[in-house]
């Protein structure tokens, strides 16, 4: 009987402290954009469409096929390239292969919170001001 107790207790300690990165960094990673630009802008993530915000924004992407997800960010007078995400692994997933063991290792993996995104921060800048290359080409077409 005893035996039993303790065996118990053993599986259900090790329950509660299963799945670190999952509880830690559950749910999905946000993504702050900062940028000189005081235009609102549209961002656009696999995961949800933010229109006409202004930078610095805090935006959400999905944990899900974290690497090479890309964001978009459209304003009318600049354009911008897109960024591409990168991953990372998240440091808790290795406390939690102490702790949960192959339970907790295994809803950590099914999760995705084994992995997080690379660069979390990112300052862009447009790449030309859409406005000041349409000026140029109609001055070229006029020569």
């Amino acid at each position: 009987m005893r035996k039993v107790f303790v065996f118990i207790s053993i599986v259900a300690i090790a329950t509660l402290f299963s799945s670190c990165a999952t509880i830690v960094a559950g749910g999905d990673p946000s993504i702050t954009i900062s940028s000189s630009v005081t235009e609102p802008v549209t961002i656009t993530t696999e995961k949800q469409t933010y229109p006409n915000v202004t930078l610095p924004a805090v935006v959400q992407v999905k944990r899900k096929k974290l690497d090479g997800q890309r964001i978009r960010i459209e304003a009318e007078n600049y354009k911008f390239q897109d960024i591409v995400l990168r991953k990372a692994v998240n440091g808790w997933a290795f406390g939690n292969i102490l702790i949960g063991g192959i339970i907790g290792w295994s809803v950590d993996l099914i999760t995705n919170c084994v992995s997080k995104p690379a660069q979390e921060e990112f300052n862009i800048e447009p790449t030309f001001k859409k406005k000041e290359n349409q000026e140029s080409t109609k001055e070229n077409e006029s020569k």
